[in-house]
């Protein structure tokens, strides 16, 4: 009699016997998901100089000066679908990701001598768009290891600045000056559950895109970089995940992530 009560009262509060059950069990690692992100980060120009506007190898006309640091917010998502092939040792899965954030960076226009000329802010978004294939492991419901290779495609669009040059206030658009590139993405990892329902995540990134530089027509390039990666996520239940990761170095990028688990 007791145990009916109960039972009904659970079935009243929406909630069924079976469900609670399964609420409370550990749970397990999937690869099927899909995430959205707040995101901050970093725009490390690394001295990055944009000093040839037109192009054409002659900077004395058009020299920009160099760009500062900055930090900004944006948003991403991320989407994981487990593949319909493997074994019960080896799972694969393909990944995307996008990534934008926005950004305003102090640059100082000089001369061509290097003489500086006025200074003030430009407008300034950095994105990245990243897909690759991925192999993990399922020996274990509750730990994963994992590889992904891939691509990954960065843009940095710059805006209008706007400047003081001596008792004057200026604007000029800087978008020619704008770049993008794409290049090989790979990552290596390892997911774990916690306790019952803690995720902790670890993994190493080489983007191709890591690291900005000056582009040989004097535009923002990219360059090579290996990037450590960590995240926390709470399973609130089998579908429904909480966190955040965090990219270490410089640049560095943090996600508050809410997932989906299907």
């Amino acid at each position: 009699m007791k145990k009916n009560i109960i039972s009904a009262a659970l079935m009243l509060a929406g909630i069924s016997p079976v469900a609670t059950a399964q609420d409370t069990a550990k749970k397990e690692i999937s690869f099927s998901f899909i995430e959205g992100a707040f995101a901050h980060d970093n725009f490390n120009s690394n001295g990055l100089g944009i000093n040839d506007r037109d192009g054409v190898g002659n900077t004395a006309d058009d020299n920009f000066g160099i760009l500062g640091e900055a930090t900004g917010n944006g948003g991403g998502a991320r989407l994981s679908v487990e593949l319909p092939f493997g074994s019960n040792a080896m799972g694969f899965h393909a990944v995307a990701d996008y990534l934008q954030t926005g950004h305003d960076v102090g640059i100082a226009i000089t001369d061509e001598f290097g003489a500086p000329t006025a200074s003030g802010v430009v407008a300034l978004d950095q994105s990245e768009f990243r897909a690759a294939f991925g192999v993990h492991s399922k020996a274990s419901k509750y730990f994963s290891l994992f590889g992904e290779l891939g691509f990954t495609t960065n843009k940095v669009d710059l805006g209008t600045a706007n400047l003081v040059a001596g008792p004057n206030a200026i604007s000029a658009d800087l978008g020619p000056a704008s770049g993008s590139r794409t290049a090989l993405d790979a990552r290596i990892g390892g997911r774990g559950i916690l306790g019952k329902r803690t995720e902790l995540l670890g993994y190493v990134r080489y983007s191709g895109n890591g690291k900005l530089e000056t582009a040989t027509d004097g535009t923002v390039g990219f360059t090579g970089k290996v990037i450590a990666g960590a995240g926390a996520y709470y399973h609130f239940s089998d579908r429904f995940q909480l966190g955040a990761d965090y990219e270490f170095g410089t640049p560095g990028r943090f996600r508050a992530v809410a997932r989906f688990t299907f």
